[in-house]
């Protein structure tokens, strides 16, 4: 038996309400035992308290780099990295919000299955589940993971970084639809005008430096991109469905090739 590979983080980081979270929940699903071991660590597990959140043109903000306990993030995933276990829970569960957002976004069953056979067939292609030791991957979900206002620190713990796209709109729609989140202290709804005020403003002035000119909504910067080793589909267009089966893909392609050093 080989020596197990280097464990790999995963960061799915993006605009709130693109999908990061019900991409995250079914990767598990499709990475099959002996192969790979996934783990998901949710960045909404590590927001401060609501008394220590800042402020935004007089509103609080859930949605910009100093709302999250970076150390005790940091922590964990270092924590992970060295062998030890990170719960799995998340603070705000919202199964029935999920459940229609992927259903919304054509992640099926079958393309489930099918997107596991495809991940098991490349596998297979490459080894005997005997010849290989399981490959541990954390996938982590997050609003703001690898922006510039990020602690570098964090920032070097990740290895492979998607950036979730979706047009203004569709997102504006979609935290719209969220009824509220369930916080440590208790519920929070967004106040009307919230998107505007603080979600999207927070999103253009952190991720501005990936795109052309700085539009958000534009082409991306393709050798910034290159250069902060992040990887973004071209358009903000797509299913979630889509969005999986590309991540999926890519994820099986670089970690194996990772795994065979090529």
């Amino acid at each position: 038996m080989p020596s197990p590979p280097l464990p790999v983080v995963t960061a799915l980081s993006g605009l709130s309400s693109t999908g990061k979270s019900t991409i995250a929940t079914h990767l598990p699903l499709i990475f099959p035992p002996p192969y790979y071991t996934l783990t998901i660590l949710h960045g909404d597990d590590f927001y401060k308290p609501q008394s220590q959140l800042p402020l935004r043109d007089g509103l609080l903000d859930w949605d910009c780099t100093g709302s999250l306990d970076w150390p005790r993030l940091e922590a964990a995933v270092r924590n992970w990295k060295a062998g030890e276990q990170v719960a799995e829970g998340t603070v705000n569960p919202q199964p029935e919000f999920e459940a229609s957002a992927a259903e919304e976004g054509g992640i099926t069953q079958s393309l489930v299955e099918q997107l596991r056979r495809g991940c098991q067939s490349t596998a297979l292609g490459l080894s005997k589940p005997e010849q290989v030791a399981s490959q541990r991957v954390l996938v982590l979900d997050g609003f703001l993971l690898f922006t510039p206002s990020v602690p570098s620190s964090f920032r070097s713990l990740l290895d492979l970084k998607f950036l979730l796209r979706a047009p203004y709109a569709d997102a504006k729609r979609r935290r719209d639809a969220r009824s509220g989140y369930t916080t440590m202290e208790g519920w929070w709804e967004d106040p009307p005008g919230y998107f505007d005020a603080v979600v999207w403003p927070n999103y253009v002035e952190e991720n501005h430096g990936f795109f052309v000119r700085g539009d958000v909504e534009g082409e991306l910067d393709e050798e910034r991109c290159e250069v902060e080793a992040v990887k973004a589909k071209m358009g903000t267009e797509g299913t979630l469905g889509e969005m999986l089966t590309w991540i999926s893909g890519e994820m099986v392609r670089i970690l194996e090739e990772r795994r065979w050093g090529r």
